[in-house]
């Protein structure tokens, strides 16, 4: 047994991929047209926002400002290298490495909360309650989060997500949370199985496939190459069962 790291070929792997969860160019562009209209230059605060595929998209979206938070680094290290590569003004994106669990941002002065699969590190509910407060009046969150399509899903995947994210709830469940929260549901829409694929799951593959050479005597980089492979094949078989849902909400006055 070596003293290999698992997190550092998680972290390798992650940092090879176009983007760090399920989703695409075009199901952001989905969800944000399901909002009212924003200010012209709104202020924007994207949660969990890894190496910024959303972000980006919200830059080309919106006149605004993103202040994009993430408690990775090297994510956000790679975040603002794109951003500098498309030409994104200084002025017009702000990096924060922070837990989002533990804000230390002005409160009552963002337009809109964006989080594209990261929200399950929370809960729906626990995460919304808490960053709420960090909205203007009346203003928006737009949330993906995994959820489940069937209320009686096989035990072989329900176990699966049980021990992954327990409080994982289904769309009517999803939907009351946030309104206990203290929101409204404006719309949903859901991720393609090509949002999955495309730029996610399919790179993954591709990436597994590069690194396992370097770590075919690693014990530790092989589990963690295992574990990636197990999810994928589970939604492969299960994608009926689950997937990844964008809620678009608005904040209770």
């Amino acid at each position: 047994m070596s003293d290999l790291d698992p997190f550092k070929v998680f972290m390798e792997i992650q940092l090879g991929l176009p983007r760090n969860g399920p989703g695409s160019r075009e199901a952001t562009r989905a969800a944000f047209k399901l909002l009212p209209p924003l200010p012209s230059e709104p202020e924007i605060l994207d949660l969990g926002a890894g190496q910024g595929a959303a972000t980006l998209e919200l830059l080309r979206l919106t006149d605004g400002r993103v202040t994009a938070v993430d408690i990775m680094k090297p994510f956000l290290d790679r975040l603002e290298a794109n951003a500098e590569g498309e030409g994104v003004p200084e002025t017009r994106l702000r990096t924060l490495c922070a837990d989002f669990e533990d804000l230390h941002l002005p409160q009552g002065v963002f337009d809109l909360i964006w989080s594209e699969g990261a929200i399950y590190n929370l809960g729906f509910e626990e995460g919304l309650a808490l960053w709420r407060p960090f909205l203007a009046p009346g203003r928006y969150a737009v949330i993906s989060d995994c959820i489940w399509k069937t209320d009686e899903p096989s035990l072989e995947i329900r176990h699966f997500w049980d021990e992954a994210y327990p409080s994982m709830g289904t769309l009517a469940e999803n939907a009351a949370r946030a309104q206990r929260a203290g929101f409204e549901v404006l719309g949903t829409h859901w991720l393609t199985e090509d949002d999955w694929w495309t730029e996610y799951y399919g790179p993954m593959k591709d990436r597994i496939r590069a690194l396992l050479p370097d770590y075919a005597g690693a014990p530790e980089a092989l589990a963690v190459f295992k574990e990636e492979e197990e999810e994928m094949e589970l939604f492969e078989r299960f994608q009926d069962q689950y997937g990844y849902c964008f809620f678009v909400l608005q904040a209770k006055s």
